[in-house]
């Protein structure tokens, strides 16, 4: 079985700590210092950790677009 990209499935597909951190391609500990800081959101079961991949690529997107903005600050104050 193959998941459609933007199909209702790949929405709501969760992720291990493991499969996050190979998705992020950030080391486990990172993604770990990154839960703390609560700079990615996470589900817990219990003692185990889930991470849905739309809200991986929500922080992400996020993320990407206040890092265009500050650049973009910077280049003003340069010229």
């Amino acid at each position: 079985m193959t998941i459609e990209p933007d199909s209702p499935q790949e929405t709501t597909l969760l992720l291990t700590a493991q499969e996050a951190a190979d998705y992020l391609r950030i080391p486990l500990g990172s993604l770990y210092v990154r839960i703390s800081k609560k700079q990615l959101p996470c589900t817990r079961l219990g003692r185990l950790l889930r991470f849905k991949k739309s809200e991986l690529d929500r922080v992400m997107a996020l993320k990407a677009t206040s890092v265009i903005a500050q650049e973009d600050t910077l280049a003003g104050k340069a010229s």
